[in-house]
């Protein structure tokens, strides 16, 4: 649906200023849900294609028009949560860095050192496919500390863990190949594989993640021989694999002859000491380990560092050079920077607190709402009470100036979503916000009221 009316704005048969019918409407007319309505039309919004104000209904965006969507907006920090202002617990981004010396140290002075060295290089060629040795070093010290020992020669260094997603799925498969992963899953992977065409296998979460089981018998079934999996707070539902399970993960890759991508954006936001080992650490030779920096430290640093077993790495070598035609050096230089100096540790400790801070809080606001057995994480994930519809809770939210995510939005193919939603805790710029936004949301989840949905 939100497809259809983004083809109608540029095939002109909507224009700026129309007005989209009302929800009930649009879903007596199509035959589907108000929540249905609802979620195509925020979608929409999302792209930037329409805007909706209370009083007003739902808009195609008028020329000229400077509100932006929501994925591509940018943060202002003595704006964000005033009166009229959205709080947004939606986009999952790391709290705003408000320690001023660490702040200073990480962004003032190690971007000036850069850049007087700049001056001194000659940077007329392209940087190596797989990056630069010196940072790679550093990469590897960094994926030492969080568990996953390595040479340098086997590190990666992408724009991102989407890029080396990417880099991955063009490696080792073929687009419409099938391919295992988490359901509900992370969006940006999902992304890819409708890009590519794949069959997407869902391997359901209970309280401690993937069952091994079920991993051996979709292979089988589906014939796939990729499995990805994000073991540390998962995206978003915040489970965590349990030792148990990593080692009998380990044992059915072997068995069917799968090879594991191990996402692990949040790892630097667990303390050392509480971590499981990483699969990686468990069978080397069949996982690849993705440590990406933009959760940690700030969505601009699309940093990641891959870790690849040997026998790959030449050939992934070859895929990125086709699509990339080099590696970068701005962004992976200001890492290495940050790991030399022990900054990024310093970064991600002043971001674990800042969660614990807001994860305190939620539980104090949520109570019982929260699962108790789950980590503290940058997120949370919330069945919502009878008779509440996923749908039809984001829009009530929005009506109140809340901005948070529906569990279908995170769900594989056609399976059942449950009514639940994800709020990006670490998002809004200030505890206060946080302490706002989920009064409302718990205000909310205790009144069954849709109709501020309908009127959205």
């Amino acid at each position: 649906m939100a497809e259809a009316i983004r083809d109608a704005i540029q095939a002109g048969d909507l224009k700026a200023g129309d007005k989209l019918p009302p929800h009930r409407e649009m879903a007596w007319k199509l035959g589907v849900t108000a929540a249905t309505v609802s979620r195509a039309y925020n979608i929409a919004a999302d792209w930037g294609l329409v805007f909706s104000r209370v009083g007003h209904g739902t808009r195609v965006r008028e020329p000229g028009d400077v509100r932006e969507p929501i994925t591509l907006r940018e943060r202002n920090e003595r704006t964000t949560g005033t009166i009229g202002t959205p709080i947004d617990f939606g986009l999952l981004l790391p709290t705003p860095l408000q320690e001023h010396s660490l702040r200073r140290q990480a962004f003032e002075n190690v971007f000036a050192r850069i850049g007087r060295d700049i001056l001194d290089r000659s940077l007329s060629g392209y940087a190596p496919d797989l990056g630069y040795l010196s940072h790679r070093e550093e990469g590897a010290k960094w994926l030492k500390f969080l568990g996953v020992e390595t040479d340098a020669r086997d590190v990666i260094v992408t724009r991102g863990a989407q890029e080396a997603i990417l880099l991955l799925l063009s490696m080792f498969t073929q687009p419409g190949d099938p391919v295992l992963v988490e359901n509900p899953t992370y969006l940006g992977l999902s992304h890819l594989m409708r890009l590519r065409n794949h069959q997407m296998i869902p391997l359901q979460l209970d309280a401690e993640g993937v069952s091994p089981e079920a991993i051996e018998l979709k292979a089988a079934k589906s014939g796939a021989k990729l499995l990805f999996l994000c073991p540390n707070l998962h995206n978003p539902t915040g489970v965590a694999l349990t030792t148990e399970r990593r080692h009998a993960i380990a044992q059915v890759a072997e068995r069917s002859d799968l090879l594991i991508i191990e996402n692990d954006p949040f790892s630097a936001l667990i303390e050392k000491d509480t971590r499981s080992p990483a699969i990686a650490s468990i069978a080397p030779e069949r996982t690849i380990y993705l440590a990406s920096l933009s959760k940690c430290t700030g969505p601009a640093m699309r940093v990641c560092f891959m870790r690849c077993p040997p026998a790959h790495t030449q050939g992934i070598e070859g895929v990125k050079h086709a699509l990339t035609l080099g590696g970068a050096f701005l962004q992976s230089e200001i890492a290495a920077e940050w790991i030399r100096k022990g900054l990024l540790d310093r970064l991600c400790a002043w971001q674990r607190d800042e969660i614990m801070r807001r994860w305190s809080l939620a539980r104090s606001i949520m109570g019982d709402r929260l699962h108790e057995n789950l980590r503290p994480a940058p997120f949370v994930f919330i069945h919502l009470p009878e008779p509440w519809r996923a749908g039809e809770f984001v829009s009530a939210a929005r009506h109140s100036s809340v901005i948070c995510i529906e569990a279908d939005r995170f769900t594989v193919g056609r399976a059942g979503a449950p009514q639940a939603v994800r709020l990006a805790l670490s998002t809004p710029a200030t505890e206060g916000e946080v302490r706002r936004g989920l009064e409302i949301v718990a205000g909310l989840m205790s009144t069954y009221s849709p109709s501020g949905a309908a009127r959205y």
